[in-house]
């Protein structure tokens, strides 16, 4: 893994997110891939829960920052509007004091604005101190995301003890619900509730055309997924940038 990193074999990948409304691309999410030269692509369920047993996922999530920094930094200086990227922070990057300082460090040495780097928490990550941290994160002006919410029994506690910005709909609980009319509910009551109480919706996991629209008539406009890309290289994403964004 070490020579991996080395060596360029971690990828940056971003999955678009688009109003449902417009289409456009309103922003994306980081994602990592491992480009081995014998084994080819490694699936990130192969190699993630390896990295956050032995600790090398503090070293992804540093490369993955840095890489969006870069990202966020080229669109500026080729003068195409950016759109947020949010990265992921793993629970035992949560564990480290510096966190705050490691992000703050990088927005500073590639000239990135504060807005355009969103953080993304697991809503079924280990909650204590979790309220603390999320605090100092918000404190130093960053967008925070619970990621995955609905996919277990802490996210309610969670949305009422930490302050986050933005909710994430896991997939799972989106396809799940939506197969009867009392799931359908949940979900639009659940959308309904997170925006009495000033929170942003994401649905991940859209994959139909009913999905979207059922979405959109709950009110919420922001989603990603396979109906509208899977996770790209940066090159793809570039483009479809330019194509959706800018035309």
């Amino acid at each position: 893994m070490h020579k991996a990193l080395v060596n360029g074999e971690f990828l940056m990948y971003l999955q678009p997110k688009h109003s449902i409304k417009t289409g456009r691309i309103i922003g994306a999410e980081a994602l990592a891939r491992w480009q081995h030269p014998t084994k080819g692509m490694i699936s990130p369920a192969d190699f993630i829960p390896v990295f956050e047993e032995n600790g090398f996922i503090l070293k992804l999530d540093t490369f993955i920052w840095e890489e969006a920094c870069k990202r966020i930094r080229s669109w500026i200086n080729e003068g195409m509007p950016p759109v947020p990227i949010s990265v992921n922070v793993s629970r035992e990057y949560l564990k480290s004091y510096d966190v705050v300082e490691k992000i703050e460090e990088l927005l500073k040495r590639y000239d990135v604005p504060i807005s355009l780097l969103e953080l993304e928490i697991t809503e079924s990550i280990d909650g204590s101190g979790v309220e603390d941290i999320v605090k100092r994160m918000k404190d130093a002006g960053f967008t925070m995301l619970m990621d995955d919410f609905g996919s277990g029994y802490s996210s309610l506690n969670m949305l009422k003890t930490t302050q986050f910005d933005v909710l994430k709909i896991d997939r799972s609980f989106l396809s799940e619900f939506m197969e009867s009319a009392r799931g359908r509910k949940i979900i639009e009551h659940t959308i309904s509730m997170s925006q009495d109480i000033g929170l942003d919706i994401i649905a991940e996991g859209v994959e139909t055309v009913e999905q979207a629209e059922f979405l959109s008539e709950c009110g919420c406009d922001s989603a990603q997924g396979f109906f509208y890309s899977k996770p790209i290289p940066v090159a793809e994403f570039d483009k479809r940038l330019r194509e959706v964004n800018m035309n």
